[in-house]
């Protein structure tokens, strides 16, 4: 099957796609793979979709483009799990046919074949939910476009201010989707400071690029008057990481142990490998460092769901292909690719199957349902606490929506200007039912008697809008 796609045909990518199709089937078919991320999400774009301005009246962390497209989605769709994967699916096949198009031009490896985006393709099924449209996948869209420009300019010595403008502006895009893909920039930096003697001119002019779709957004915000709110939601976290740590490192280390360690095997042997241009190695340390920057990213800003390991895919099938066309012997490549597809395979079904105590193991992340006939489903819901599962079988209402966001407001009540801010932002947006998972409830009616007159107590933790009875 190696051989197969160490042809240069662009044929080869249909194949991957129906591939990936097959692999994909046994979560596309069942919505009990939905995640918490992916219902946060809908949960947002639902409201914007209700008139809600994202920061100013949802309290959200979300990247502003991202949730544009869920905005899209919900639009078209609804509460549609089944559209995020599919068009995720989508998105995640263009990187594979994006990565293997920018190897062939720039002949990064020794050969021109289909490796790169058949490795790609088989990372993607390493763990349920890679391939899921998050802001992650989206916005490492545009940082591979941006590396695109990056290794034209290293490759070429017609430098031109345009390769450089777009790095930027590409790598601001990809920050509005998912802001810590701002660090990517370091790369950029690293691979023109190294390998070329780019003027400084063209650093600023980088830059610029850099700061230009951002500023655009900024502008949005200062026209409504809500800068404070877009800087305290969306670039808060830049510098105050939440993550929530969903999944363990056990189940992570369970499902990516073979993957990481040919990825490790193959970085060591092609770093130190003979045969390659002067460009190849100057492309391999910047593709290294790459997976490096990801890696700090990973550590400080992700929620551990799964589908945030897309930011090790495409790095990983560049040094994955290498290793597996150094192999002198066919018989001992196609060898090491077939234990390397079955074991990768073996762990992905057990995931899909619930073998090895995948089930209870994923079980932090999934969406779970919610037991009974709870009265607040179909309804307007205000959730006091971390917990979002409530607002599955509802909508949300009031600002108060990702809890870190929401609770130095909330909790804070010895304040007259956090009372009047949560008496004001419950009453532009009166929630039928508050679900109180903390018991903050009886704190906040105490603190604000006009609220605590709208609401009766259906059970401890429950409360209905009197109006509506």
């Amino acid at each position: 099957m190696l051989n197969y796609f160490r042809i240069n045909d662009p044929y080869r990518l249909i194949i991957i796609f129906v591939l990936l199709i097959l692999l994909r089937l046994p979560f596309l078919l069942s919505s009990d793979w939905q995640t918490i991320p992916e219902l946060s999400w809908q949960v947002t774009a639902e409201r914007m979709n209700e008139g809600a301005l994202l920061y100013a009246d949802i309290r959200d962390d979300i990247g502003p483009l991202s949730a544009f497209v869920y905005r899209g989605i919900d639009f078209l769709f609804g509460r549609s799990w089944l559209a995020l994967q599919i068009l995720g699916l989508l998105v995640f096949f263009f990187h594979i046919a994006l990565l293997n198009h920018i190897t062939l031009q720039h002949k990064l490896i020794k050969e021109n074949n289909y490796l790169p985006a058949l490795f790609y393709g088989l990372l993607g099924v390493s763990f349920f939910n890679i391939a899921v449209l998050s802001p992650m996948l989206m916005g490492l869209t545009f940082v591979l476009l941006a590396c695109n420009r990056l290794f034209a300019h290293i490759g070429t010595r017609n430098k031109t201010d345009a390769n450089l403008l777009d790095v930027g502006i590409y790598t601001g895009i990809a920050s509005l989707f998912y802001l810590p893909l701002i660090f990517t920039v370091i790369i950029h930096f690293a691979g023109l400071i190294y390998f070329t003697n780019t003027i400084p001119r063209r650093y600023l002019l980088m830059i610029f690029g850099l700061f230009i779709p951002g500023v655009l957004i900024w502008l949005a915000y200062y026209w409504h008057g809500h800068t404070y709110e877009f800087y305290v939601n969306f670039f808060y976290k830049l510098f105050h990481t939440h993550p929530d740590h969903f999944l363990s490192f056990a189940v992570m280390a369970k499902a990516l142990a073979l993957p990481a360690a040919f990825f490790l095997i193959a970085a060591l042997k092609t770093l130190s490998g003979l045969g390659f241009t002067i460009f190849q190695i100057r492309i391999q340390k910047v593709i290294f460092l790459a997976f490096i920057i990801m890696v700090f990213i990973w550590v400080l800003y992700a929620n551990r769901d799964g589908y945030e390991l897309i930011l090790f895919l495409p790095w990983m099938a560049f040094f994955l292909t290498h290793f597996f066309i150094s192999f002198r012997k066919r018989f001992k490549a196609e060898l090491a690719f077939t234990m390397y597809v079955v074991g990768t395979l073996f762990i992905y079904f057990a995931m899909a199957y619930g073998l090895f105590q995948f089930t209870s193991e994923l079980e932090p992340v999934m969406v779970k349902e919610i037991p009974g006939n709870p009265p607040y489903k179909g309804h307007k819901t205000l959730v006091l606490g971390p917990d979002i599962n409530p607002y599955s079988i509802s909508r949300q209402a009031t600002p108060y929506f990702k809890w870190y966001l929401s609770e130095s407001q909330l909790t804070n009540l010895d304040y007259y200007d956090n009372l009047e801010a949560i008496y004001k932002n419950i009453l532009s947006d009166m929630p039928e039912y508050i679900v109180d998972e903390i018991e903050l409830a009886p704190k906040i009616f105490y603190k604000i008697p006009r609220l605590g007159a709208e609401y009766k107590a259906v059970t401890r933790r429950l409360y209905k809008r009197k109006s509506n009875n």
